[in-house]
């Protein structure tokens, strides 16, 4: 991992912490590459998507460019 993946992971991780709350809506949007492997057979990132997170009237909350393959499931914590 780079440090520009790290610090962009990092980031990431902070605006999930203070955005991402049980109780209230925010819709998550995930850039895919043309490329990545999510469109494949297999179904698994191997690009580093954008991400943005929106509010419920979709407003930009945060967006963050290089954080790394993404896994879905990672937010599951959060929402314990």
């Amino acid at each position: 991992m780079t440090t520009s993946t790290r610090k962009a992971r990092r980031a990431w991780a902070a605006i999930v912490r203070k955005h991402i709350r049980p109780g209230h809506v925010v819709h998550l949007e995930v850039r895919h590459d043309d490329w990545c492997g999510i469109y494949t057979q297999e179904r698994t990132c191997n690009c580093s998507p954008d991400r943005v997170l929106k509010d419920d009237k979709g407003h930009v909350l945060a967006r963050v460019r290089g954080a790394g393959f993404y896994d879905p499931m990672e937010h599951l914590e959060v929402l314990k």
